[in-house]
């Protein structure tokens, strides 16, 4: 209830009082009584004629705790009752009351409380002068500080609104300006025209801001979308700056639920945007540049696991993984390490923690199931203090170098022992030639002897001669694989019936096979006539001489079986015997150059080393390919494959 409420419902209790009082003498006492139980200080006071204020009645709680009953008044004066400074400043208020007017005086100070006093003209004379008034006084202390307080908090939050650095405006329920502080003039320039509504331009502009408004009817807080401003636009006099405003929109409701005003406040946000945008355009600046890039660039914890914090999406290119999948498992990277690279790799990233930089080479296993080689190198980062924060480093693919630099190592390896062999190979040539060379000499030497016997003569004569064909085919295979290593060796085809080859070969290695025990067998299938490809003649003639002479060379007893069958588009030839045979690490060894003087297997037996090497050449130019099934100590098959072409190749 209201203060100036209260004193009306006194002033009407005093009203019904005194008709009380005045119809019934006897209810004066229960009048009295009635008084005295009131909160309030009910009085009547007449006017002397000097002028001063006596009280005739004087009741209530207020009246009895500060000892101004009415027998405890009456016969003294106001003045003589408040003191000099309480009587001064009720004085007029009593004056105008007996003037006929009602008066009423709300903060008066007394005893250390605040009091209101109402003072009502009560009785006149046939004059019509007021000769006596009424009153009442309340203690209004409790609300007077509470009134106190709600001013000295309206007059900080008015405060707060108008020094605020962010722009405030204050609608009413129906979106009109009411009120907006200095930051607003500041940023709008200017304040809304009359009759501009928010809720007007939520209709011209459409549903975004009408959604937005509904929600906060409905009590939301609402930040609005940026929006860009000129108030060079509205008026010509501002300067042509364009902002970006950024607000947000929230309900001021009274107790019963009743919307009372809209508060908008207003930023500007145009530097943030422009970082925004600044970022933005550096992000994706920064991630062309790491996808782009062919080292993946990674950081990551500085304790066990060193769990990744950062890895370029370049990841998926390199290893096609995910950078997610690195990130989210802690153990993704060591599960795809090489088993033989895992302990190392690991050890050197806890050794990155003691040196501060380190690089090393692994393999990992990627997507496809594939290994790649990596070149890691990390460095650590530390803060201010010197304490290390985070590891930073990249990957980079080095697969290609490590396969070069494996070719480059195999090259010198292939280059050195090309080099020993062909070493060996001239010493041993210096054996090959002198040895029938000496022959030729020798008994060329012995032919002058006069006393020779025909038969002598004949025998020296059959030596030198096989002498001479020994080292004329030293001298051919020279040739041979000297064309074939200088890339002079010419290919010359032409209509071949491989079954008169075959029958040529069996007719011309028979007597020299059967002179050394062995049984010599050959194999042609198919009509005879119609085994004719396109081939070059000479070469196949000597691949399967070469072959067959070495079956006979390194052939003691047994047999030998040569010929070929046809395979769809090619013909295989073999020859096989049940010679000293070849062991498993040296088949592919025998095809090499010179590999007779290193390998070992064959010691004892005459030759350069160069024949299957020179037979291979032939056979990989022909466009065909050699294999060997062979054991040691239980003989060798040697195949061989040639295209099945009916035309000249190109």
């Amino acid at each position: 209830m209201s203060m100036r409420k209260e004193l009306d419902d006194a002033r009407k209790r005093i009203e019904l009082l005194q008709k009380q009082l005045a119809e019934s003498k006897a209810g004066e006492e229960g009048l009295l009584e009635l008084i005295g139980s009131l909160d309030s200080h009910i009085f009547r006071c007449t006017k002397g004629n000097d002028g001063n204020f006596y009280p005739s009645l004087s009741e209530g709680k207020i009246a009895h705790q500060y000892n101004m009953r009415t027998h405890q008044v009456v016969g003294k004066t106001l003045e003589e009752i408040m003191g000099d400074e309480a009587y001064q400043q009720l004085k007029p208020y009593y004056t105008e009351a007996f003037e006929g007017r009602t008066a009423e005086f709300r903060g008066f100070f007394f005893n250390q409380h605040v009091f209101s006093v109402k003072v009502i003209p009560a009785v006149k004379n046939e004059a019509g002068e007021v000769i006596e008034v009424v009153g009442i006084t309340q203690d209004i202390t409790d609300a007077y500080n509470s009134e106190i307080e709600s001013k000295k908090m309206s007059d900080v939050l008015n405060r707060i609104i108008e020094f605020n650095p962010y722009s405030i405006q204050i609608l009413d329920d129906r979106g009109y300006h009411v009120r907006s502080n200095k930051a607003f003039i500041k940023l709008f320039k200017t304040e809304p025209d009359k009759g501009w509504s928010i809720l007007k331009d939520a209709q011209i502009h459409g549903g975004g801001l009408q959604e937005q408004l509904s929600r906060v009817f409905k009590g939301d807080v609402i930040q609005t979308p940026p929006i860009w401003y000129n108030a060079h636009l509205v008026d010509e006099k501002y300067p042509d700056n364009l902002i970006c405003i950024g607000s947000v929109m929230f309900p001021v409701f009274l107790s019963d639920g009743h919307l009372e005003y809209i508060v908008l406040m207003h930023e500007d946000i145009t530097d943030r945007m422009n970082a925004q945008e600044s970022l933005r355009k550096n992000g994706e600046r920064m991630k062309h540049l790491l996808s782009s890039n062919p080292a993946v660039i990674y950081t990551s914890d500085v304790v066990p696991p060193f769990k990744w914090t950062f890895l370029s999406d370049n990841i998926s290119t390199l290893t096609g993984f995910w950078s997610s999948e690195f990130l989210n498992t802690s153990h993704f990277w060591a599960e795809h390490l090489h088993p033989e690279d895992k302990l190392s790799a690991i050890s050197a990233i806890e050794s990155t923690l003691v040196q501060g930089h380190n690089v090393m080479e692994y393999r990992f296993l990627c997507k496809d199931g594939s290994y790649i080689w990596i070149m890691d190198e990390t460095k650590l980062i530390y803060d201010g203090h010197g304490n290390p924060i985070e590891m930073i480093g990249y990957f980079v693919d080095i697969t290609n170098r490590k396969k070069a630099d494996r070719e480059l190592v195999l090259a010198k390896e292939k280059a050195e022992e090309s080099d020993r062999l062909k070493s060996a190979f001239l010493a041993n040539m210096s054996h090959e030639i002198r040895t029938p060379m000496n022959g030729i000499l020798g008994f060329a030497d012995l032919l002058k002897d006069p006393h020779l016997t025909g038969e002598e003569k004949e025998e020296y004569v059959g030596i030198i001669r096989k002498s001479g064909h020994r080292l004329l085919g030293i001298i051919n295979d020279l040739i041979n694989i000297s064309k074939i290593e200088s890339g002079q060796m010419d290919l010359k085809f032409e209509p071949v019936n491989i079954n008169e080859q075959v029958d040529y070969l069996f007719k011309f290695f028979s007597a020299e096979a059967i002179g050394k025990g062995l049984e010599f067998i050959k194999y042609c299938p198919g009509n005879y006539d119609e085994a004719v490809i396109f081939t070059d003649k000479e070469k196949l003639y000597a691949i399967l001489t070469n072959m067959i002479k070495n079956s006979i060379k390194f052939t003691d007893k047994g047999s030998i079986r040569f010929g070929y069958k046809e395979k769809g588009d090619y013909f295989e030839f073999f020859v096989s015997d049940t010679g000293i045979g070849i062991s498993k690490e040296n088949q592919q060894a025998v095809l090499e150059r010179f590999i007779q003087v290193d390998s070992g297997y064959s010691s004892g037996y005459e030759g350069a080393g160069l024949g299957l090497s020179i037979s291979k050449a032939y056979i990989e130019m022909l466009g065909g390919k050699i294999r060997i099934e062979s054991e040691l100590g239980k003989g060798s098959t040697f195949f061989f494959s040639v295209p099945a072409t009916t035309e000249i190749p190109e």
